[in-house]
C-alpha cells in the first residue's frame, strides 16, 4: 500500500471493515438492506492517496450508485502503468 501512497484504512472506514472480514477478496452486491442509511451515513470516509489520483475511497454513496462492489485485500501496481510520483 505503501507504494501506492496509502496507508492502512482509518479505523471505521468501510475499507477497514471490509479487509478484516476473511478471505483475499468478497463481491458485495448493494441491493440488499443490511444496513440503514444512518448507519452508512455514519461510516468515516478513508483517506486518499498522495502518489495515486485515480484511487478514491468507498463513501455511503457508493452502495446506491453501484450494484455491487468487489473489494480485494491485495494489490499491486502494474509495472506498465505511469509512474507515481
Amino acid at each position: 500500500m505503501e507504494l501506492l501512497g496509502f496507508g492502512e484504512p482509518e479505523f471505521g472506514a468501510q475499507e477497514a471493515i471490509l479487509a478484516a472480514s476473511a478471505g483475499p477478496g468478497l463481491f458485495i452486491p448493494t441491493s440488499g438492506e443490511e444496513f440503514s442509511s444512518s448507519q452508512i451515513e455514519a461510516l468515516p470516509i478513508r483517506s486518499g492517496s498522495a502518489k495515486n489520483h485515480t484511487y478514491f475511497p468507498l463513501t455511503p454513496q457508493s452502495l446506491t450508485d453501484f450494484d455491487a462492489l468487489a473489494f480485494l485485500d491485495a494489490v499491486t501496481y502494474s509495472r506498465g502503468g505511469p509512474a507515481l510520483p
